[in-house]
């Protein structure tokens, strides 16, 4: 991630904004909040598992044809992080990590060795690891999709170049750990901000799903009244998401205290002045910033950004449901 880093220049509050950021800001937090929801239940409910996981399995780039690693070159290994590395990266206590990376090789999805730990090759074949791979890689595929759809830039095809749907998945992965780097710091836990942005997508989904509203509320300093967005209740979050509902209900609670979310009669709805907030502006714009270019990145291994339904591996993953 440190790469994507330098890769980006910082936020510069006196430049023009992305046009139609508040759109793309919308269509990253429902692939994050797909990828999110499917690694929760590979990980038999476990959230912090999940994240760790999929930062050991991009970090072992068994995800990149361009990997050392990559899971499917004959006779290619895993490339191994440390446990300090990991902490460092994900901004949690050694102890934390190293608590959670024994348990995912006690379940024989991560080994030790003495470079540090690694997802191993024969774990992509786990139906329920398979699985979550798939659908990740779609979810990554939808977003693209839905910006074609309405419009955002996208990179050139390059159409002489042949795409590896794995180059999709990595780059899924940085889209995700992107959106938890410059957001985690902000929140008590990784459950509060992924409660949140199941919050955010919620209350958004009547806009998102009406182009003309989605198109009028698209830019970063417009904001749709209150009157258009869906409150969500608690419950619904917890199931969605494969979640405790006390759990939920309790950090719920907490961020409701704090200000980061309203109370209405049918559920929960993120702070409106949260969505025009400098700081949180500044995250999203560079996290932004770093989704074009993972994409950029993404064209250079031959996706067709002008056929992106094309490049399914299982088909348009839905979204997340809060029924």
């Amino acid at each position: 991630m440190q790469e994507l880093i330098r890769a980006v220049p910082p936020f510069d509050p006196t430049q023009a904004p992305l046009p139609r950021g508040r759109l793309m800001v919308r269509l990253i937090a429902e692939m994050q909040n797909t990828m999110i929801a499917a690694g929760i239940r590979a990980l038999d409910g476990d959230l912090d598992r999940a994240i760790i996981f999929m930062v050991v399995a991009r970090a072992s780039e068994m995800l990149s044809p361009h990997g050392a690693g990559h899971a499917r070159r004959q006779g290619g290994s895993a490339k191994a992080i440390s446990i300090n590395a990991l902490a460092a990266s994900l901004g949690r206590p050694f102890e934390t990590m190293r608590r959670h990376i024994h348990a995912l090789c006690a379940m024989g999805l991560c080994e030790r060795g003495p470079a540090g730990v690694s997802v191993p090759e024969a774990v992509h074949a786990r139906p329920e690891i398979a699985a979550l791979f798939r659908c990740s890689h779609d979810a990554l595929v939808r977003m693209v999709e839905d910006f074609a759809a309405f419009g955002l830039t996208l990179p050139e095809t390059r159409h002489h170049l042949s795409y590896d749907w794995y180059m999709g998945l990595a780059a899924a992965h940085d889209v995700l750990l992107t959106g938890i780097e410059f957001h985690a710091h902000r929140f008590h836990s990784w459950t509060d901000m992924v409660l949140l942005n199941a919050v955010l997508c919620a209350n958004a989904r009547p806009v998102l799903e009406n182009r003309e509203l989605a198109l009028a509320y698209g830019e970063l300093g417009t904001v749709p009244p209150e009157s258009l967005w869906q409150p969500v209740s608690t419950g619904a979050i917890a199931r969605a998401l494969s979640l405790p509902p006390s759990t939920a209900h309790r950090r719920v609670g907490v961020m409701v205290e704090s200000g980061l979310l309203h109370r209405r009669a049918r559920g929960v709805l993120l702070a409106a002045d949260k969505l025009t907030d400098p700081a949180w502006a500044a995250d999203g714009h560079t996290s932004m910033l770093h989704t074009r270019q993972i994409l950029i990145r993404l064209a250079a291994g031959g996706f067709r950004f002008d056929q992106p339904a094309s490049q399914y591996v299982d088909g348009r993953p839905p979204l997340v449901q809060f029924g």
